[in-house]
């Protein structure tokens, strides 16, 4: 069974979100979208930051999100109307630091690098057409159908409990977002 089988029911659920559907239906506000943004920030960190430390996400090593990201960020910044982080998203990020200082459980971070870049790779295609800025956070150096391929075998099955994790996460942080 695949990551992608084993996270099925709360990817739907994901999508299934008010902020999901605010981001896809093309009506996010420069100042929604921003904020979004804001939260990716804290998620992506620990991410790729773990990620590059421990040699993983080789395939995006010279092409990470977070710069991007930051970039879009800054594109759409008002400094009058500060952006903040979710307790969610807080909430998430520690666990993501706590989980790459346990020696025994950092490999796990890939289990959350599968739900933030593979997402990227694909539905954030579809939010490319939708979202305010230039959304560089989902142009890749490398075709996403390709990377995705060069990607998938750090995506194995034993990460599935892991990945559950990540998008139970993620769902939270989405749904605080949307005011769900």
């Amino acid at each position: 069974m695949s990551l992608r089988d084993i996270t099925k029911d709360l990817h739907a659920i994901a999508e299934g979100t008010k902020a999901s559907q605010l981001l896809v239906s093309g009506d996010v506000t420069k100042e929604q979208y921003r904020n979004y943004l804001y939260q990716l920030i804290a998620i992506y960190g620990p991410i790729e930051f773990s990620g590059k430390v421990q040699g993983f996400f080789k395939p995006l090593a010279d092409d990470p999100r977070l710069p991007k990201i930051y970039q879009d960020y800054a594109e759409l910044a008002d400094p009058a109307v500060p952006d903040f982080w979710l307790p969610e998203t807080m909430e998430y990020m520690a666990y993501l630091f706590q989980l790459i200082n346990d020696p025994a459980r950092r490999h796990l971070i890939k289990a959350h690098g599968y739900i933030r870049l593979m997402g990227d790779m694909a539905g954030g295609q579809l939010l490319a057409k939708t979202v305010p800025g230039s959304r560089r956070m989902f142009q890749f150096k490398t075709p996403p159908s390709e990377l995705k391929f060069q990607m998938l075998p750090e995506f194995t099955d034993d990460l599935g409990d892991e990945a559950k994790v990540a998008f139970t996460y993620f769902i939270k942080v989405m749904k605080a977002f949307g005011g769900e």
